[in-house]
């Protein structure tokens, strides 16, 4: 059992050098496209700093900054350190093209500054050091496929929880953001022009978002696609009904200033009621969240009184059976019944 464990071991090590040897040695995926790149914005940006219109007497007109656009401009490639260098080599390797398409779309919705190639990398190696710790601290094969498997999961729990918590600030600013679409309608701005009002004055990620918007249209993509595509982004169900609303009125025409309003008055009326909901369903929650807390307590404070009498759950043994496995099993359902609470409680306007 030892040499089948040692020889997995010597694979993997042997495996994790060859790719980092490769990742010193050769140059990083895309660095002549970033080369090039990076030369086309430098002329592009020095030609526009040049160019002045002699016909124009207004002041001229503040455009989107070109700094601000992450999503076309990668990172310089003289600038990649030693680390980023040899995640997106590793990645490149490991990561096949239509996983790393998906994975740059989760990424993106996360607002994660991270290539696929260099996620898989992280998750790579997450697993690998994972496993390596549990087999030298714990010396127990189950036990260590075991942290090796929280390992692959944890990259993925925390580009969740980014995409979540993007998706909240992003549904919080959508009603002020409406409300300045709505203004500008009013004074006689074009929707374009109105949404590259708010671009400069909304924070991220709204902010941010309707600069893609803008950039993506003037780079040639119809402006309904653009939406579509930031629908797609945020998937937020206000702003899809914002969306659709605004597709349908560039269809048959409108008024939409006015149908704006009334999305805006339609989205205060469902968080007004949300915030109902999560009042008269915060009780359930919290004894949710107590009910589930109870055993971790209570064994706890058992510890405190009778250590040993404790500890029978991680020391017995009686053949293959082990006392820790009822411990698992334990946590497993505390996590499924928590799970099934708040879906209970979760309800949808």
């Amino acid at each position: 059992m030892l040499q089948i464990i040692f020889i997995v071991f010597a694979a993997i090590a042997t495996l994790f050098f060859v790719l980092l040897l490769f990742s010193l040695l050769g140059k990083p995926p895309g660095e002549e496209v970033r080369a090039r790149m990076e030369q086309y914005l430098v002329e592009t940006e020095m030609a526009a700093s040049e160019y002045h219109d002699p016909d124009e007497d207004a002041s001229p007109r503040e455009d989107i900054d070109a700094s601000d656009d992450e999503w076309v401009r990668e990172n310089r490639g003289g600038g990649q350190g030693g680390v980023k260098k040899v995640l997106a080599n590793v990645g490149s390797i490991i990561t096949p093209r239509g996983m790393a398409m998906r994975i740059a779309a989760e990424l993106a919705k996360a607002d994660v500054p991270l290539k696929a190639n260099e996620y898989v990398a992280i998750q790579f190696l997450a697993v690998t050091l994972s496993l390596a710790f549990g087999m030298i601290i714990f010396k127990n094969i189950a036990l260590a496929v075991g942290i090796a498997v929280l390992g692959y999961f944890s990259p993925m729990i925390w580009v969740k929880v980014k995409k979540s918590q993007r998706i909240r600030e992003f549904n919080e600013q959508i009603l002020d953001t409406l409300i300045m679409l709505a203004n500008g309608l009013k004074a006689g701005y074009s929707f374009l022009q109105a949404m590259e009002m708010v671009s400069r004055e909304a924070p991220p990620p709204m902010g941010k978002e309707l600069k893609r918007v803008l950039k993506e249209n003037s780079l040639g993509v119809n402006l309904e696609d653009t939406l579509l595509a930031l629908n797609d982004r945020v998937e937020s169900e206000d702003w899809d009904l914002v969306t659709t609303v605004v597709l349908i009125q560039r269809q048959v025409g409108g008024n939409l200033a006015e149908i704006l309003d009334k999305i805006g008055f339609v989205i205060r009326q469902r968080m007004k009621i949300k915030g109902d909901i999560q009042t008269k369903t915060a009780q359930a929650k919290v004894s949710g969240m107590l009910v589930g807390a109870l055993p971790i307590g209570i064994g706890f404070l058992i510890y405190l009184i009778n250590p040993k009498f404790m500890m029978k759950l991680f020391t017995f043994k009686s053949g293959g059976f082990r006392g820790w496995y009822v411990v698992i099993f334990g946590i497993f359902w505390e996590i499924i019944g928590m799970y099934i609470i708040m879906k209970i409680v979760d309800i949808e306007v």
